[in-house]
């Protein structure tokens, strides 16, 4: 893991623990990061942060049951059902 994903990692976890004050968190960062010398590491915080939310969203799509998901199942088990040798 890259210095940058482990402070988007570490961003993202702050701002889903409390998400009203997530410019307060940048702010910090950015001094946190000019005080240790790594302020060009923002664009690539920034796209790491990016990737994790992404991948968030991507997972809640993929989770969500849908009617043509559950009917495809249904089939499916029925499938096995009829296809097992007796």
């Amino acid at each position: 893991m890259t210095i940058a994903a482990t402070y988007a990692k570490a961003l993202r976890s702050l701002v889903l623990e409390n998400p009203t004050t997530g410019k307060e968190f940048l702010t910090n960062l950015r001094l946190a990061l000019q005080k240790r010398g790594h302020e060009k590491l923002l664009p690539q915080i920034f796209a790491e942060y990016q990737k994790l939310e992404l991948a968030q969203v991507r997972a809640t799509q993929a989770s969500a049951v849908t009617p043509e998901r559950e009917r495809t199942r249904v089939l499916f088990e029925l499938y096995k059902k009829l296809t097992q040798p007796k």
